[in-house]
This record gives structure tokens, sequence and C-alpha cells, in this order.
């Protein structure tokens, strides 16, 4: 990920849910009380950027006093995170249960972003796990519908290029487009509506598989 790449930018600014853990002077306005303290067990939701942060810097480390401490002392992050809701029990069931059916744009537009980096901050093998097995699912389907549309891509300029080329008016070939015509307009329907469940990593992969499909019947027909 680039610096300066928007996916990583939107990715970081997920909301996760977050409990503090220590009384902080100064950040009451957090929870609409400015000039107070946020106290200790205060749960508040944190976009993903601060909250990691937080939650892993260990609050000794800056505090005036912790030449004082006692060396067995237990160091403790400013904030606990919490499971945000796209991995929540409900969803990991839900992949487990009908991964492609799945409205994953719905659930976060990063899914898979933010999944790296969870599983990257925590070691979550277990989830790490249901993921792929997401991806890998949904990855076929997401091919079959970029090799589909592009083979109806074909036949819709095929037929445009057949109809205005006849200056004979056919019955029956009319009623044949005409058919093959309502089939493509079902089909595109169909692909529309299964865009729209993708996230923004799986509309990457559908758009360069389709292209890739493209290329290569351009390639074939110009060698024929």
């Amino acid at each position: 990920m680039g610096y300066y790449d928007i996916d990583d930018m939107l990715t970081e600014g997920s909301e996760i849910p977050c409990k503090f853990l220590h009384d902080i002077p100064g950040l009451g306005y957090l929870e609409n009380n400015p000039g107070k303290p946020i106290k200790a067990n205060a749960k508040l939701m944190l976009p993903y950027w601060l909250a990691h942060i937080l939650a892993v810097v260990d609050s000794g480390s800056i505090d005036d006093n912790s030449e004082n401490r006692m060396d067995d002392e237990r160091s403790v992050p400013f904030i606990e995170m919490s499971t945000p809701e796209s991995f929540s029990q409900k969803v990991t069931n839900a992949i487990k249960t009908d991964p492609v059916s799945l409205d994953l744009h719905s659930i976060n537009p990063h899914f898979y972003e933010l999944a790296l980096k969870w599983c990257g901050l925590y070691s979550d093998k277990n989830l790490s796990e249901i993921v792929s097995h997401l991806l890998i699912q949904r990855a076929q389907e997401i091919n079959n519908f970029a090799f589909s549309t592009a083979i109806q891509n074909k036949n819709i300029n095929s037929i445009g290029s057949i109809t205005s080329s006849n200056n004979i008016n056919d019955n029956k070939n009319s009623n044949d487009n005409s058919n093959s015509n309502n089939n493509n307009n079902t089909h595109l329907l169909a692909s529309s509506s299964f865009l729209m469940t993708l996230d923004e990593l799986e509309k990457q992969v559908y758009k360069k598989s389709h292209e890739s499909y493209k290329d290569s019947k351009r390639w074939m027909y110009q060698n024929k």
C-alpha cells in the first residue's frame, strides 16, 4: 500500500469498538463532555488508525512516575480493542454458511483490507482461515461472472452488427434476437446485483479478470 492509497486510508478510518483502561485528562469531548477527563472503562468507537496505536502503546512508558513503578508492575495500554462488527460471530457464521451470497459491501466496503490489518495485529489464525476460505469461494464466482459478462458483451455487439447490416425483416430472426436480448438484459441485471455485493478488493479482481477475458477474445479474433 502506498502512503496516499485511498483504499488504505478508508480502511484505516473503519470504526472499532474500544474501552479505555485509564482516566485520561482532556479527552472528555469524545463523550460530549469538553474539559472533562475520559474515565476508565468508557466505551467508544474510534478509527482503526488511532485505536490500534493506543492499543499497543505502553501507557507506563510515558508516565511521569514510570521510574518509580515497581519492576513487577504490569504495563497496561491506553485502550482495549474489541472485535469489530465486520468480524462478529454472526458474520463469520454467515461466511461459513453461504459465502457467495454474502453482501460483503454492506458489511464493510474494505472488508479484506481490514481483515489483513486485524489478523496481523492480533495474529488471529482462525479469522485468517475464515477470510481465506471466503475469498477463494467468492473468487470462483467473480471469475464466472467476469467470463460470462465478456461473452454476453460480445454477443450483444454481434447481434447489433447483424441487425444494422440486414435490411430484410425476418420475423423468425427478429424473435430470436429479441429473446437473446432479453436473456442478455437479465444476465446484465444479475451481474449488476452481484457486483453491488463486492468489497473494493473483489471489484478489482472482477475488473482485472473481465479485462483479461476481453483481451483474450480480442486476440483470438484478430489471429483467425
